[in-house]
């Protein structure tokens, strides 16, 4: 695991995490290595939260950016 880590160092990158409740979860890191998002959602297997983090990393590239309303 610390060579992948190492080779992801200064870019951004997701990664996919076993939680002690037996299920995963997907992270979203900055080039810097500080977490930016984590998933909602946990997943049952590595396989899903790998499918999840892919389709998030689709949306987010597409994403507008919108104003809200003074409220």
């Amino acid at each position: 695991m610390a060579d992948e880590d190492d080779a992801a160092r200064g870019a951004r990158r997701f990664q996919i995490v076993f939680q002690g409740d037996g299920r995963y979860h997907w992270r979203l890191f900055n080039p810097q290595g500080t977490p930016q998002a984590r998933s909602m959602d946990s997943y049952a297997t590595e396989d899903e939260a790998v499918a999840a983090a892919e389709e998030a990393r689709r949306l987010i590239s597409g994403a507008p950016i919108t104003r809200s309303a003074n409220v």
